[in-house]
């Protein structure tokens, strides 16, 4: 007879005995399930969240970081301080990875039109307002030439959007699409070709078409007679490869405050390298002609953030953890992270508290199953020392104890897994909606601005509570039945150890 008939046949003799320790395992098996079911639809909840958020990583300064240090700065310190901006040679290698569907590696500046005119802001009258009203002074104050503190008659109406890659955002979403001609190539922006897209209206507004000029100043007539030298080419000549269909407006809000420059329709895009160089001569002559303003360099015109949108939303987190090493100490990769944490506060701590519900309760029935095991055992001496006379191996009776154990673990487990989903699927629906309403009551919703605020997406609480569904599945199923022989082949240890050392002639001597 061999020992799993042995156990078998145990078991059936010392039914009482084998129904506690099934109940036992049952108990066990209750706790493990709710702890692995709680734990597992957490875990797929946060996927989901990640899901429906759109794929946006931002390469960006932690500007709070930065400011911190800043102000711990004295006035000498201050001036060395750099303001960190993304790697030119990191953002290209992003560009290049096949997880990235398009990106915004651009810098804007305001312009004047020279020859045409741009789209009016069509400005809602108000009652108390007339003509004389805040935008009808054609004095401002420049916001170019830093420093200057240049008045001007003349007003920036136009904005130079500067690219260093074609593959922008709005085009790929088709927020902007072509209406005629073609975007900027990669070559013409590293070449800092005279090329530019319009829009549009700005196009139907001056009867322009594909391949016609137009030009644009960089500073008005009274910011270039703070340069020495005003001969010096203060405007972009520039031809007209593209035109863009975009259907961006401003808001009622905006139209209040708009100036031109900022109307979606007067935004013209052109090679960043091309602005930068011409602009780098002039402010170089300003720097010449007026020493105490700071010097410009080419770095200054970088980007000071790029804003990537992937292909896969769940690629988010592996394609920031890969370019996330080695940054500036003031330089971040943020997938809409404030938004993410805020949701996911709920869930993780879920998570915790599962987990820590499984470790007690398996250290606990390593123990409890332990003892009882060693306790019965020493009952067992008599039947030990028999088999152990009649050339039984020590090896087959550790396993007869093991397959005993064995056994009744799975029925208990098995039993487990059917009551274990019913309470899991109730105890963390409640546990969740009590730290979601605590999350919500604890957290302040903060302002926090990011370049890329109109790409980062908003999912609500109760949408990622919508996606929690505590279940067992066939993968709890395996990892449950997979700890349940674990705990049995820990339990059985100091009961093998001590049948290891029993003698049978000393045992059934002592039966005598």
């Amino acid at each position: 007879m061999n020992f799993i008939q042995r156990a078998f046949r145990h078991l059936t003799r010392s039914k009482t005995k084998s129904l506690l320790l099934t109940l036992t395992f049952f108990l066990i098996a209750n706790f493990v399930v709710v702890g692995f079911s709680i734990s597992s639809a957490a875990a797929e909840a946060k996927t989901e969240t990640r899901r429906k958020m759109n794929p946006v990583v931002e390469f960006t300064m932690d500007f709070d970081a930065w400011y911190e240090k800043y102000m711990s700065l004295d006035q000498e310190e201050r001036k060395t301080f750099a303001y960190p901006k993304p790697d030119p040679e990191l953002v290209k290698k992003m560009l290049a990875d096949s997880r990235v569907k398009s990106a915004d590696w651009t810098r804007s500046t305001m312009g004047y039109a020279d020859g045409f005119a741009p789209v009016e802001i069509q400005r809602p009258q108000k009652e108390d307002e007339d003509d004389g009203g805040m935008f009808s002074s054609s004095i401002v104050v420049s916001e170019t030439l830093s420093g200057s503190g240049q008045k001007t008659e003349q007003k920036p109406n136009l904005t130079l959007l500067g690219l260093l890659s074609p593959q922008m955002n709005k085009l790929a979403d088709g927020t902007w699409s072509l209406a005629q001609g073609r975007m900027i190539t990669q070559e013409e922006i590293e070449n800092g070709s005279p090329v530019a897209v319009i829009d549009k209206r700005l196009a139907e507004a001056n009867n322009l078409s594909v391949g016609d000029f137009i030009k644009i100043k960089l500073y008005s007539n009274e910011e270039m007679n703070a340069i020495a030298d005003t001969q010096n080419d203060n405007v972009l000549d520039l031809e007209i490869v593209g035109i863009l269909d975009s259907a961006e407006e401003l808001s009622s809000e905006e139209l209040q405050w708009a100036s031109e420059y900022s109307h979606p329709a007067n935004q013209v895009l052109v090679p960043l390298p091309l602005y930068a160089q011409r602009d780098l001569a002039l402010m170089t002559l300003f720097h010449q002609a007026n020493p105490k303003v700071m010097e410009a360099k080419p770095e200054d015109y970088d980007p000071s953030s790029v804003v990537f949108v992937l292909n896969d939303p769940l690629e988010v987190d592996a394609f920031r953890d890969q370019y996330n090493q080695n940054l500036d100490e003031y330089l971040i990769m943020d997938a809409n992270d404030e938004m993410y944490r805020r949701l996911s506060k709920p869930l993780d701590t879920l998570t915790v508290f599962s987990d820590l519900i499984v470790a007690v309760v398996l250290i606990n029935a390593v123990v409890i199953i332990t003892l009882v095991s060693a306790l019965t055992l020493k009952t067992r001496e008599t039947e030990i020392g028999v088999l152990l006379s009649i050339g039984v191996s020590k090896v087959k009776i550790v396993g007869q104890l093991f397959t005993e154990l064995l056994i009744t673990a799975m029925i208990g487990f098995a039993l487990a897994s059917v009551s274990g989903s019913m309470i899991a699927g109730s105890v963390g629906e409640k546990a969740l909606a009590m730290q979601v309403q605590e999350n919500q009551t604890s957290e302040s919703a903060g302002f926090v601005y990011s370049s890329s605020e109109s790409l980062f997406n908003e999912v609500s609480q109760e949408e990622v509570t919508a996606s929690y569904h505590a279940g067992v599945d066939a993968g709890i199923l395996i990892q449950i039945f997979i700890l349940g022989v674990g705990v049995v082949f820990i339990s059985t240890l100091i009961p093998s150890m001590m049948v290891l050392r029993f003698n049978p002639k000393k045992i059934l001597m002592s039966q005598n």
